[in-house]
Parts: C-alpha cells; structure tokens; sequence
C-alpha cells in the first residue's frame, strides 16, 4: 500500500501552518513541565504551554500522554469559559481519534472543532484553526474514500487563507492543490491529478518549498504506479528521496523507502525490493511510526515467499500484523491474505479457509473496499474445489463489490466536480455579492464626500472670508506702526548723525587750527634757522635739509587740512546713502569705501588709517562682495555712483 507524504504531516496540522517544522526533544518537554510546575502561572500561560506539549508528544505517538494533557485543557477551558481552547481540546480529541485507527470518530470531532470555531465573535488564530481543521478533515475523509466531501473541506479550507501572509497562504494551497492531486488519482482521475500536481510544483519552486516538492514527487509516483507503470513511478520517488535525504527528513526517508520497496517488489526485482524495505523498516522504528513498519514487513514477507522463503516471509508477515493490529485494518487483511494464499499453496485447505475467515470479522472495521473485493475473490477460489454453493455465493459478492467500486468511482467523481463547481458557484456568488457592497459602498462614499467637499468648501469661504478682514486689519495696523517706528528711527538716526558731524566738524576746526598754530610755529623756526650764521659747510648743508623738512611737514599739515575738509564735505550725504543701502558693513569699511570714493590709493589710505596696503587690498576684495560689484568692475566707479 503506498502511503502519501501529506497525510503523514496530519498532526502539524493542530496548532500551524503544515509546513513548519519544530525540533521536538526531551529536553523542551522537561522544560515546559518546569514551567508548569510554576503555582503563579496564569491559566492562559498553563494552556499555551499545555499545546506545547501536545506538540511535542504528538511526534512520539504517545497516546496516553496526549490524552492525559487533553484532559487539563478541557478542565481548565470549561473553568476558564474558553470557547477558542474548547475548539483545540476537540482537535486534539479527533488526532488522538486518528492515531488510534478511528477514523469515523475522528471526523466527527474535527466537524464539532469547525462548529465551536465558527461559534467565535473573534480570535486571531480563528482563521488559521478553520483552515487547517477543514484540511485535516479533508485528509481524513480521503482516508475513508469519501472523496467528494474531502474535496468539498479542502475548497472550505481555501476560503480561510490568510489575508495578510502571501507566504503562508501559498503553502496552504500547496497542501490543497497536493490533496485534490491524491484525491483525483484515486478516482482514477489522473490527467486532473497530474494538473492539480503541477499547480503545486509551480508555487513550490515559486515558495522554494522542497518540502512540498518532496510530496508532489511521491504522489505523482503514486499516480503511476497505479497505471502500473512503476519504472516511471521509481523515477519521482527518486526525485522525492533526494530532497528527502538533503533536508534530513527521515519520517519522509522511511515512506519513501516503503513506497521504492513495493514498486521493486511489483517489478519482482525482490534483491533491491528488499534492500529499500530494510532501509524503511531501519528508519520508521526511530520514528515509531507502526504504519509504515506494518506496510514494510507485508511487503519484505511478500517479496522472501516469492523467494520461496517461506518461513522468513511468514515471520515478517508477523511482525506487519503486529504493528498493523491498532492502526491499519487493511494492513492486517493484507497479511490474512498472504498467510492464506500460503496455506493454499501447501495445500492447507483448512488453514487457509481459517485465515479467510478471520479477514471476514474485520472487513467491517476498513472502509478500503479494494481489500474486501480482493477477500471474496479468494474466498470464492478456495470454495471452488469444496463448496460450488459457496464458491457462487462469495463470487456473486465478489461482483457486487467490483460493481459497487465502479458505481463509487462514479459517484466520488460526480461528488468531486460538485463540489468543485458549488465552490466555484459560491466563489461567484461572493464576488458579485462583493462588487455589489463595493458599488453601495461607493455610492454612499460619493454622496458623503459630496456633501462633505460642499460643507467644507462654505466653511472655508467664511473662514478666509474673515481671516482676510482680520488680516487686511491686522496689517493695516502693523503697516502703520512699522511706517510711525520707521520714522522715528529715521529721525534719531539722522539726530545722531547730525551731532556725529557736528562733533567731526568741530574736531576738523580744532585739527585745523591746531595745524595752523603748528605750521606758525614751525615757520618760526625756520625764519630763525636761517639767521643762525653758516660757520662751515656741512653745518650750511644740515641747516639747508632742517629748512626743507620743516617745510615738507607744513606742505603735509595743509593736506590733511584739505582731506578732513573734502571728508567733511562729502561724508554727510553718502554715509547716509551707504548705511541704507548696505547696512551690514562695518563702521571701518565704511570709511575706507569713503576713502576709495576720493580716489585715493592703497598706499594713502594705508597712512591715513595706520594699517598695512594689503590689509587695505583685503577690505576692497571684502566691499566687492559685501556690495555684490561684478568682476571686472572698478569699485571706484562703483562707489561713485552711489
């Protein structure tokens, strides 16, 4: 029997997304129960880590545990009126149901999660639990064969994708499209089953999800291997085995070695069946999963009969029962089967028929209906040679099976495109209801913004209206107290500057009279210079360079005179016009442009304010910027023209 990757992933399935994978050790078990031992814990805490400890037994189908941490939810849901944690108790009932072998049970209880779930006003995970309860649902009821409600779940379960995660939703549809893949290649529906596996294997690339396409490839192997065509069905399990093995999943690893050992054995390349058999059995009992363990020793048993080692058959045929007694009623029919057809063939009538019957008592505990099909026909074999009524009995049941399949096949297809078109139908339908809200919804948003922009636009006429009277009246006051402050200002300035002058042109008048009293009193002594008696030359010489001195210094004293007097003159007017239009420059460069406006040189200006020619050179470069002159402009030119 080839098992599917997807439908081992089932208990990821209760708390998130399939495709998260958790590290679950001994050592984050000690850790929670630590935590719970805490007394102030609140119940909140209790039942997060109280699933968290679901989580980590599920993976060692340790039922009893499950059921005993199941029960201190339910306890502490009902004291806590927890109508979210009653939905997960529910869940974990329906997986403990599963791993059990109740399937029917199982379903019931995951359909009660879906009702307590959708009873919730709200929750954050809501969304999240219905879409994977409906998937889980959908698992198992492909499990049962009931495909047509499977595949109605799976569709339910795309309607709860999650809104605000891309990446979660695309896995979620990877899970679904994989399902509809089984599903559809069970009702031998495989062009469909191939379509909905290549949907898969292109979010799969998209997502770089190998996970996923480790699932794709072992299910597209399953199609093929059911159209007998196990060479083709080898080369995807092959595929499948080599992400397997890269990701280091050996629960995968044991299903894929189980599923390359039944395609050898189908084959009968028994050496290599019973190598990858070996392999699975090796990997499944660290993973404690008796699923595969039974699939694994039916099919090493079946391969050393067809060895004709019988015995080495037989005790794996054991063992398959051993593991298949609790979960897989199939497994153990399959193995009744086997011991049957062994018996037969050593002529053990008897024996054979007593395996036969044993089948018989458990055929109402599978709903697989290919194995019931599969006892008659034995049964009506064996009686052939004994009992011809019997023989005919068995064989009418036989074909009433066979067409019952058919007739199944029919309706579990029939079921599946109901369910597909009542999806697409209701799809349609929300999407027509959806334009309709947003038409009405459109509608009314129009004619509220139209009210709204026309409320609006009157208010903000009346309020520019009278902030442009507040205003208009505000800077009218403003402007007047500006042009009463300006004048005022003006007019101390100009008082300033009218004692400034007067003060200056009194110091002028002093300078003036003090050189004049200078320039008397140096030509006195060179009128007495003169009269001194020439004894000799040199005293001629040195009194004749006395003589010419006195006389540079009276020259100097009448130009600076003159200078103050010109400075006098023209300061008044300028410096008025200069500190208005530049009122940034410095009292110093003020006077310096004064000096540049008389024509006078670096040098004389050097002298006159007791600074160096370069520095005089510097405060020229700093008036051409201050007063923006172009390059190549004279500033003399410019100064002037102010």
């Amino acid at each position: 029997m080839k098992t599917t990757l997807t439908y081992l992933l089932l208990v990821l399935f209760l708390f998130t997304n399939a495709q998260t994978k958790n590290h679950r050790t001994t050592k984050a078990i000690d850790s929670i129960n630590y935590i719970l031992k805490n007394q102030t814990l609140t119940s909140s805490g209790k039942l997060k880590n109280l699933r968290g400890l679901i989580r980590l037994h599920l993976y060692n189908n340790d039922i009893e545990k499950l059921t005993n941490i199941n029960n201190e939810i339910k306890s502490l849901t009902i004291k806590e009126k927890d109508t979210f944690h009653l939905a997960i108790s529910r869940k974990i009932d329906a997986v403990i149901n599963i791993l059990e072998g109740n399937l029917h049970e199982g379903n019931i209880n995951l359909k009660k999660t879906i009702t307590t779930l959708k009873s919730l006003n709200y929750h954050p995970d809501k969304r999240l639990q219905l879409q994977n309860t409906c998937f889980l649902l959908a698992q198992n009821l492909a499990e049962v064969n009931n495909y047509g409600e499977a595949s109605n779940y799976i569709l339910k379960s795309l309607n709860y994708l999650p809104k605000n995660n891309d990446s979660i939703a695309n896995y979620n549809k990877i899970d679904a499209y994989n399902l509809l893949g089984f599903i559809n290649s069970e009702i031998e529906n495989n062009s469909i089953a191939l379509e909905n596996l290549k949907k898969a294997l292109v979010l799969e690339n998209k997502m770089n999800d190998e996970y996923g396409k480790c699932n794709t490839y072992n299910l597209i192997g399953i199609i093929h291997s059911k159209q007998k065509n196990e060479v083709k069905a080898l080369e995807y399990y092959g595929l499948a085995l080599s992400i397997s093995e890269e990701l280091g999943d050996i629960a995968n690893n044991a299903t894929l070695y189980n599923n390359i050992g039944i395609s050898y054995y189908e084959l009968k390349n028994y050496i290599k069946a019973k190598e990858m058999l070996l392999k699975s059995i090796q990997v499944a009992k660290k993973t404690h999963s008796d699923a595969i363990l039974a699939d694994s020793h039916l099919y090493l048993g079946k391969c050393f009969i067809a060895e004709n080692k019988i015995d080495l058959g037989l005790t794996n045929i054991e063992k398959s029962m051993s593991y298949a007694k609790n979960n897989s009623q199939s497994i153990m029919i399959d193995n009744l089967l086997v011991k049957s057809e062994v018996a037969k063939k050593h002529n053990n009538t008897s024996k054979a028929l007593s395996y036969l019957n044993q089948a018989l008592l458990l055929l109402d505990k599978t709903e697989t209906i290919e194995i019931k099909k599969r006892v008659y026909k034995s049964l009506s074999n064996i009686y052939t040679s004994i009992d011809t009524k019997k023989a005919e009995f068995y064989s009418n049941i036989h074909q009433k099976i066979k067409d019952s399949i058919i007739k199944k096949q029919q309706f579990n297809r029939t079921e599946v495109l109901k369910a597909e078109f009542d999806y697409i139908k209701i799809q349609a339908d929300l999407k027509s209801k959806k334009a309709d809200l947003l038409l009405a919804l459109e509608k009314e948003k129009t004619t509220k913004n139209k009210n709204t922009f026309i409320f609006t636009l009157a208010l903000l006429l009346i309020l520019f209206l009278g902030i442009t009277i507040l205003r208009q009246n505000k800077l009218s006051n403003t402007r007047k107290k500006m042009w009463a402050a300006k004048k005022d200002l003006m007019a101390a300035k100009q008082e300033n500057m009218d004692k400034e002058i007067e003060y200056k042109n009194q110091q002028i008048t002093d300078f003036a009279i003090h050189i004049s009293e200078k320039n008397d009193l140096l030509e006195h002594i060179k009128q007495k210079i003169k009269k001194l008696p020439v004894l000799n030359k040199t005293i001629g010489s040195q009194i004749h360079d006395v003589v010419i001195f006195i006389n540079d210094d009276i020259s100097q004293n009448k130009e600076k005179v003159q200078l103050y007097s010109e400075i006098d003159e023209t300061t008044n007017s300028f410096n008025h016009k200069l500190t208005n239009l530049y009122p940034d420059l410095t009292e110093k460069e003020r006077r310096i442009a004064t000096l540049v406006r008389l024509n006078h040189t670096s040098k004389q200006i050097s002298l006159q304010l007791n600074i160096t020619p370069a520095s005089v050179d510097n405060y020229r470069s700093i008036l051409r910027k201050k007063m923006d002159v172009q390059k190549g402009a004279s500033i003399v030119k410019f100064i002037k023209n102010i």
